[in-house]
């Protein structure tokens, strides 16, 4: 509910300034080596790049066929995870890698009527890449220094990308007095958390199961909203048909979709 309230650049650079102070800590329990820094920060500048690409694919084409096509990523993932790093998970393994997969791409499909292909799909199909990629390379850059060192430098190229996009877009910093606020806060605190947790997972796992399985966390998500937004889809809608009226709908789809994927990775 909090991304109706807030532009894309406001959320991406919350989730920043929340995220960060957690992340540092990690430094003192998990202290990467100088060496891990250089890899860590290039795919924390590939995501930011990501970001980029998602958001104007979303702001460019029809949401309903965007999220299904970028939501193959982890299939993307797992492909390079067996064939590059020659893991191996399994015929059980296998399914439920395909399972997550195909729950991935359903949990974004739409059956509304698409609008005409035009420069979106490009860019959808190079943020498919970029995520599959980056989750692959999250992998590499974890497994042989730890998650310290992509946690700190990710944040701190958000920080530095948000704050730049927050001054171009002239807006505020998001006021976090409202109750509302104080309870998104509270979410991105929990969802920093996780972000560690997966990281450590993914540096001792295999990609190709771990991936997959964190990218259908949506679906809870989904649930909870469900359960708790009771009649809130017919309000959300005409919010959503008034801040399309100035322009501002599709950033916030694309704070929807990039939160998500922070979710599922940060490096997504």
């Amino acid at each position: 509910m909090a991304l109706l309230e807030l532009s894309t650049p406001q959320f991406y650079l919350l989730s920043a300034v929340v995220s960060l102070p957690i992340y540092v800590p990690v430094l003192a329990f998990d202290p990467p080596s100088l060496s891990a820094l250089p890899p860590a920060l290039g795919l924390s500048a590939l995501m930011a790049v990501t970001f980029g690409v998602t958001t104007e694919a979303i702001r460019r084409g029809p949401l309903e066929r965007v999220s299904p096509i970028t939501g193959l990523s982890p299939a993307l993932t797992a492909v390079l995870a067996l064939a590059v790093l020659d893991e191996h998970v399994g015929i059980v393994g296998v399914l439920g890698i395909g399972c997550a997969t195909i729950a991935v791409a359903l949990l974004g499909y739409r059956s509304e009527p698409a609008t005409p292909e035009e420069a979106w799909l490009g860019l959808t199909l190079a943020s498919l890449t970029l995520q599959g990629v980056g989750a692959f390379i999250a992998k590499v850059v974890v497994t042989p220094s730890g998650p310290s060192a992509l946690l700190v430098t990710s944040a701190s190229v958000q920080v530095i990308v948000g704050t730049l996009l927050l001054r171009r877009s002239n807006s505020p910093f998001p006021d976090l007095r409202p109750r509302l606020m104080r309870l998104t806060t509270l979410v991105l605190v929990l969802v920093a958390v996780a972000t560690i947790g997966y990281l450590f997972a993914l540096s001792q796992g295999p990609a190709a199961i771990i991936v997959p399985l964190v990218a259908t966390s949506p679906a809870l998500g989904g649930l909870l909203g469900a359960i708790v937004v009771k009649g809130a889809p017919r309000a959300t809608s005409v919010r959503r048909d008034r801040a399309g009226a100035s322009g501002n709908r599709p950033a916030r789809h694309a704070g929807l979709n990039v939160s998500r994927c922070a979710r599922r990775v940060q490096p997504c």
